[in-house]
């Protein structure tokens, strides 16, 4: 590892990318705003010992003044130069506290100090993550000012009814994971992610000149924390990355920060029904027991039955209201009775401006500078906010969840909007001395503390670092609505947005389970309940999508409808979902410069297999698709002495022999619809060909081998509705046989299922 150091920059490079930064802290002192450039001088090096990756060596450099002195460690592996990390520790050397607003570990000015490829950094791609479940990710082109940039500048609206702009045209805001990438060559890129991220807010921000030219790029953390004097706070490791290979340098970063924090993915997630996209705040007692008692007589199997808003008498007055006249424990056992998970929705750190906490314990609403409660408005509501700093409200919080699952019995708990005290711009809290991170991240503890460890928690609406570890679940997207597009309210897309966003947070699957929100694909022209939610406008081809868009997220599957009334077509389109199966998802065409990501690839676990989704987001012309099987769409399954299957989901074509670099065409799709390609390595083994049960075709099924003479097929087949499963016999064997349930026709043997319950074949082949 080489970093060269003059005049207080640091200058790296690695092949076509270089970049030459300098730190810059600010804090303010007795009324003054000091912002300083620190000249860092090389101290010592010294082993790494910390375990985050694979650094075995630590270089410290440090800095001070009357007031501060600062430690700056770069952490990297001797012998490599693609990558290293650094962080910024800040200890208060001077007579007195000081305020500390926040520490940039890099600071880029001007175009000659980065370079990405060959070149302009404004010929760049930019990929940009954000803070909150409405930020839309997106990758655009640094100096081109189109509808990708806009996306990236901008958000997503709470209702999903369309996007929320952002005034500033020349300012991208990024933040744990940022990419820059070459447009011209494929292997330039650097990746800037914080790889810790409990103690402190970070981002980095691209900003631009008025001629939409390179101006600087930051990445900072922010502290806004009395240090009183003697203390010393250490910041986040960022990782700067160059390596070639992307793909593995992003999956490496997931993989690194979900070890560090202990990540609470699950081996199977849950299937979830949720009360709220339907029935909203409306929902009462009669509603539930009316879906619980279909879920039961149609057999579906979800795993949870989840109460969203409704049931309370007010955020923050968590008692039933007299839509809900059976103690909430009771609602809890009936659920459990009918064999699900009972889970239920709070939002503990907001309550009603008239909720008993508001008289009883006005010191724990979080205040402005003037005195007066800080407001969080959403839907149509305004609440205020808890002090999250002041520990008789942790005190508070974790009694209430050890209530609600101790006494109540809900073992599922969907929490909402716990951004509201983080979003701030004026308050005053009860502890200044701690970051307003470390104190969400003990908030949400306590409630995981109130709920147990082996409790199900999902997060709706709160910060994402902080809660690895702590949370199974985390929203990824903005709420969705069955809808494609929509001008009832502000207008503008919808389905597109939130596709957009699950597919662009992939990676998050390894610290949790992705949650894409709820599926919605009921046919509802007209709004009952006077609930937008109600709708159901979706047409064929955008079921596809949608339904697929749960499949992709790779993490839980969660579906909300009227169960007595939705047609057979739509409701079972859930048997393509569950069993839940953890796929690993990968878009493949994210530096296209398209706006959405359209071609996704999915690795297969169980099968030597992966598949290609394509979707086609013209809201007019249909695409014709054409596969090349080359070395670049196989990656590890490139055998050039083996021939392929596929397989397309939809329309139930199958092509076999294919051979490597051949190309085949194996179906158009309509404005916005989709096709699921599987590829499957033909060899000495059986394998699914194709299936029209699970989107994965085959990835539920238990055994699948020859066993002597005979094809063994065992599975638990989860639906009241009839599937087949076409299973491709190896070169050599054959099977004529038929009987109840299935029938060999010659290299190829059909399986039909239609009950839920356990199959198990043994079905004679000939060699």
């Amino acid at each position: 590892m080489q970093l060269i150091h003059s005049d207080g920059k640091t200058t790296y490079s690695y092949q076509l990318c270089r970049i030459s930064f300098l730190v810059e802290i600010c804090y303010e002192k007795d009324g003054r705003l000091q912002k300083i450039r620190p000249k860092l001088e090389v101290w010592k090096d010294i082993p790494c010992k910390d375990g985050l990756d694979l650094c075995d060596t630590t270089t410290i450099d440090k800095w001070n003044n009357e007031d501060i002195e600062i430690y700056r460690e770069i952490s990297y592996i001797r012998n490599s130069s693609e990558q290293f990390r650094m962080r910024i520790c800040i200890r208060n050397i001077g007579d007195g506290d000081i305020r500390l607003h926040y520490a940039a570990p890099v600071v880029i000015e001007g175009q000659k100090n980065i370079q990405v490829g060959s070149e302009p950094i404004t010929d760049n791609f930019f990929y940009r993550q954000g803070r909150h479940k409405n930020d839309l990710p997106s990758i655009c082109k640094i100096g081109v000012y189109d509808e990708s940039f806009e996306d990236a500048i901008g958000s997503v609206l709470e209702t999903g009814t369309g996007q929320e702009k952002n005034e500033s045209t020349y300012q991208i805001v990024s933040d744990q994971l940022t990419v820059i990438k070459s447009s011209k060559d494929e292997e330039a890129q650097i990746l800037f992610g914080f790889l810790t991220g409990n103690n402190q807010f970070f981002e980095s921000i691209l900003l631009l000149n008025p001629d939409r030219s390179f101006k600087s790029f930051v990445c900072k953390t922010d502290y806004n924390i009395r240090l009183v004097q003697g203390a010393t706070v250490e910041g986040e490791w960022l990782r700067i990355d160059c390596r070639q290979n992307l793909e593995q340098a992003i999956e490496d970063f997931a993989c690194d920060k979900a070890r560090i924090n202990n990540a609470l993915r699950s081996k199977t997630p849950p299937a979830v029904y949720c009360t709220w996209y339907y029935y909203g705040q409306t929902v009462t007692y009669e509603d539930v027991k009316e879906n619980l008692d279909e879920i039961v007589r149609k057999k579906l199997p979800f795993d949870v039955f989840q109460i969203d808003d409704g049931w309370e008498v007010a955020v923050g007055d968590w008692r039933n209201n007299e839509k809900f006249p059976k103690p909430m424990k009771n609602v809890a056992d009936e659920i459990r009775e009918a064999g699900l998970i009972p889970g239920i929705w709070t939002s503990p750190f907001i309550t009603d401006r008239n909720a008993p906490i508001v008289s009883e314990n006005y010191e724990y609403i979080l205040k402005n500078s003037k005195g007066e409660p800080c407001l969080f408005p959403m839907n149509d509501r305004i609440f205020y906010i808890l002090d999250i700093t002041n520990p008789e409200v942790i005190s508070l919080v974790r009694q209430l969840y050890h209530m609600l699952r101790y006494d109540w019995g809900f073992i599922y708990h969907k929490l909402d909007f716990t951004r509201a005290p983080l979003i701030q711009e004026d308050a005053v809290f009860y502890d200044d001395t701690i970051t307003l991170v470390e104190a969400y991240r003990a908030a949400v503890q306590a409630v995981r503390d109130g709920i147990g460890e082996d409790a199900y928690f999902l997060m709706c609406g709160g910060l994402y670092d902080p809660l690895i570890g702590i949370v199974n679940g985390q929203r990824i997207g903005s709420d969705v609505l069955s809808m494609w597009s929509s001008n009832i309210q502000k207008g503008g897309k919808t389905a597109p947005f939130t596709i957009k966003q699950n597919l662009l947070r992939y990676f998050m699957n390894h610290w949790w389970d992705n949650d894409p929100d709820s599926l919605m694909v009921r046919r509802q022209e007209k709004p009952s309940r006077g609930l937008r939610l109600t709708y159901g406008l979706l047409n064929d081809e955008e079921v596809k999508t949608s339904v697929l868009n749960q499949y992709l997220g790779g993490g839980m599957i969660c579906s909300t409808e009227p169960l007595k009334t939705i047609s057979d077509d739509r409701l079972f389109q859930l048997k393509h979902i569950i069993p839940v199966e953890n796929v690993k998802v990968v878009p493949l065409d994210l530096f296209s410069g398209k706006r959405y990501p359209s071609l996704i690839k999915v690795h297969l676990p169980k099968q030597r297999a992966f598949q290609l989704c394509y979707i086609n987001w013209s809201d007019e012309e249909t695409i014709p698709v054409k596969l090349t099987l080359n070395k670049e769409v196989l990656g590890d399954y490139y055998q050039n002495n083996k021939t392929y299957t596929v397989a397309e989901f939809f329309s139930g074509n199958i092509i076999r022999a294919i051979k490597c670099n051949e190309t085949i065409e194996p179906g158009n799709i309509k404005p916005h619809g989709s096709i699921l390609i599987k590829v499957i390595v033909e060899d000495d083994e059986p394998y699914v060909l194709h299936s029209n049960a699970h989107f994965s075709m085959g990835e539920e099924v238990e055994k699948l081998q020859i066993v002597g003479d005979e094809l063994v097929f065992e599975m638990n087949y989860l639906f009241e509705t009839p599937s087949t499963y076409i299973v491709g016999l190896p070169e050599g064997v054959t099977c004529h046989e038929k009987g109840s349930g299935y029938q060999g026709k010659g290299d190829i043997v059909e399986i039909e299922v239609n009950q839920r319950r356990k199959y198990s074949y043994k079905i004679k082949v000939s060699k």
